[in-house]
Formats: structure tokens, sequence, C-alpha cells
């Protein structure tokens, strides 16, 4: 078989040149992207890359699907850059996803998806109600304020229902339903393209808190550490407190200031960047540009898109990405667990308020991220019957698992580790995180 090295594979990246290495096996896809029952999304955010990890949560050891592959194999990995304890080989995610198809927790029952499908389309005829509300009525101040604060929070919940869902499992399967999320993305999550949020957020999943892997990492790093892999600067000093008042742009400054700027997408050989620039035209002519030239008013057009941003941004931001980072992250990792991804994301995720209803609608199931993390593909509906699988079996194979039951405890934890990551000179704790990260093999 042939040695390929990983430099070799990552050339290949594009739709009509995309290897993948699984299992340290290098398998060329490029003619089995259009026939992949999963779309061809997921291949491509992981192209040129190692996809051992979403090829294990998804397809387990499953007999037939490893047939397939083998004969799309073109080589393996020198075994200098092979990984010697992976997810094909770790009992805890093996057993899990093996109960996880036992559960049917892969897939959704007809009714509940037609349950969902409602819940989902009320959400979304609310939210263009409010927002049409808002922008092409004259209505009173205050009532325009009020639509869009509430268009707002509805949006964040949509976040988790419809564009996450959409990145891990391409869900919206019909032709129609898919041009319609892609046509009115940008109205929903303004500086968040679809296809851009694909590759980063699955580059995320491979290895949280690697500013090579985790985007938002490596482009908040001129503004907030979140790892002790990004470089000390002065800005960082008081990050625990300037962070407050980032969250609600962070859109703003992932996509466009930082992103741009960390080269991630240029390393990656992401052809993203039109793409993101047609979105935020978007973006503005529906929030600004058609508003003003039908009423006048830009200057209050304009403030209240911002103030739909902030209150967005702001929601899904503390929603979903601060419990990736709290002082949990720091403490190390035994040696017997270092290279195992189901540890790694059980290690470095938390979940918070699981029993809340309210807290489950308003992340759009964000606030389940432990299981989430260790098989993105399962579908929100179902992460919460996934708790007490993931609960047993961290207790059987002694992994941890961080649960908060308060949100303010969450929040305060929070702001302990940006203010341990401010120091300017590392201590002990960044220390165990570094080796935390470098010993882990990202796949």
């Amino acid at each position: 078989m042939k040695i390929i090295y990983r430099s070799e594979v990552l050339k290949h990246n594009t739709r009509s040149d995309c290897w993948v290495i699984i299992c340290n096996g290098i398998y060329d896809l490029t003619g089995f992207i259009a026939k992949h029952p999963g779309g061809s999304d997921i291949l491509l955010s992981r192209a040129g890359e190692d996809a051992t990890s979403f090829f294990i949560a998804k397809h387990g050891r499953n007999k037939m699907v490893m047939n397939h592959l083998e004969a799309l194999k073109i080589g393996e990995l020198p075994v200098s850059e092979q990984i010697t304890a992976s997810d094909f080989d770790e009992p805890f995610l093996m057993e899990l996803i093996d109960r996880c198809y036992k559960k049917k927790l892969y897939q959704l029952p007809k009714w509940y998806v037609n349950k969902m499908f409602w819940i989902r389309l009320i959400n979304i005829t609310s939210f263009f109600s409010l927002s049409i509300s808002a922008l092409y009525f004259n209505l009173a101040w205050y009532w325009c304020i009020s639509a869009v604060f509430i268009q707002a929070i509805i949006g964040t919940s949509l976040f988790g229902l419809l564009a996450h869902e959409d990145t891990h499992r391409n869900f919206t399967k019909d032709f129609l339903s898919r041009y319609l999320l892609r046509f009115t993305w940008p109205v929903f999550w303004p500086f968040i393209s679809q296809n851009p949020l694909k590759y980063e957020h699955n580059s995320h999943h491979v290895k949280i808190g690697d500013p090579e892997f985790d985007y938002e990492v490596a482009a908040f790093a001129p503004f907030v550490r979140y790892s002790g892999y990004v470089e000390h600067n002065p800005r960082h000093g008081n990050q625990h407190r300037v962070a407050k008042l980032l969250y609600p742009f962070y859109a703003n400054i992932i996509t466009t200031i930082g992103g741009i700027s960390s080269g991630f997408w240029q390393r990656h050989n992401r052809k993203v960047g039109v793409e993101h620039g047609l979105s935020v035209f978007a973006t503005l002519t529906y929030y600004v540009l058609i508003p003003t030239i039908v009423n006048g008013h830009f200057l209050w057009y304009f403030m209240l898109y911002l103030l739909y941003q902030c209150v967005l941004f702001y929601g899904i931001y503390v929603g979903a990405a601060i419990n990736h980072f709290v002082p949990a992250s720091v403490k190390p990792i035994p040696d017997e667990h270092r290279n195992k991804y189901g540890y790694y994301a059980c290690h470095n995720t938390s979940n918070f308020c699981i029993s809340s209803s309210f807290w489950f609608w308003y992340t759009g199931g964000f606030n389940v991220q432990i299981e989430h993390h260790l098989i993105p593909f399962v579908p929100v509906e179902n992460l919460r019957k996934m708790i007490p699988i993931v609960q047993e079996l961290c207790r059987k194979y002694n992994y941890p698992y961080n649960e908060y039951t308060s949100f303010l405890k969450l929040w305060n934890d929070h702001y302990s580790y940006l203010l341990l990551l401010a120091g300017a000179v590392p201590g002990k704790e960044i220390e165990v995180e570094l080796a935390n990260k470098s010993g882990y093999q990202a796949r």
C-alpha cells in the first residue's frame, strides 16, 4: 500500500479532488461525493484532513460501510504520522455508538419529525412577522424595538434548531427546503454564512480549543485568549472584562476581522470569502437598504439592525460557546486517556441546565454539549435521551462529566477561566492545558 504523508493529503481538499484520512488510511472520495447518502457537505468539510472521529461517530464498526470504504483506499499514513490510540479502539466511544444505534437515537420517528416541523415553522413564521412589522410598518419606536428584541431571541433558538443541524446532518433533505434555507440564511444569521460555518464548526469538533483547528479560538486571538496556545499580548490583560462587550459582535469579529487575519480559510484552502461577502451584502440589504428605500430613516433602520445583531449573537455565544471555556479544561488528562477522542470531548465540554425546557429551546439544544460533541450526528431532539447513557458510561470508564445546574455558575466559571489566561506569564494550569492539547492528535 502506498505511503502518503498528511501534508500531501491536505492538498486534495476540493470537490473535484477530495482525499480524507480515516483510521490511518488514505481514501479518495472524489467519485463518491455525489453518491454519499449523508450529503456532500460533511465530506467536503473534512476534505484533505483527518475524518476519523466523524466517520466512527456516524458509522461505528458497520461492516458494510467499512467494506465499501476499503474499495476507495489509495494509501496509508507513514508509521511516524499514524494515530496509535484513536477512536476505532476506544471502548467508551464504541459502546456509546452501539447503544445509541440500538436506541435508534440517530433517527427520529415520523410523527416526531412532523411535530418538530411545526415547531420550527411557528418559530420561523413568528420571526418574519416580527421582522417585517418592525422594518416595513410605521410602528411606534417602542413596538419596533420590542419586535426586534423578540425576533432576535427566536433567531438564537433557530440557530441551534436549523443552522447547527444543517451543518452536521443536512437535515433539510428536499430541494425546496434547502433552497429556502440558503436564501433566507443571511436574514436569520448575519455574518455567519452557510458553507463557511460547515468548514469552521466541523473543524472545531475535531480538536476543541486549539487555534489550528478551532476557528473561533484563532479568530478571537487578537482580542480574547481562549487557549494557552494563543500567544499572550497586552490586550489580553483585561479580556475577562472586555469579552462581555465583544460577544454581541462576535460573528463580525470571527468572520470578518479576526477570521480573515487568522488565515484559517486560506490555510485550509477554503474558497468561501466571496460567499461570505455576498451573505453580508444580503443581510444589510434586507435590514437596512430596502427599508430605507421604502420609508427613509437610514440611521433608524441601521440602529434596529445593530440591536438585532447584538441580542442574537450575545445569545448564541453565551448559550453555545462559553461552556467550552471553563476551568475544567485545564485539569490534567491522565496518560491512559491522552489520545482518546471521547475522553477529550468529555474533558473540554460542559452541559448546563439540561432539565430546563427554556434553556433547551433558547439555545436550540446547545446546552447539551457533551453528548453533541461525542456524536454530532444525533438529532438535537434526541440529545437529552443520550444523557443517561453517557453519564452511565462516564462512571463505568471513569471519564469526566462536567455539568452545571446553574447558568450563573457557568457564567462565573467562564470569566474565571479568562482571568486565568489573562496572565502574561504561563502558570501551572496553562502548562497543563498545553500538555492536554499537544498530547492529543487531532483527527
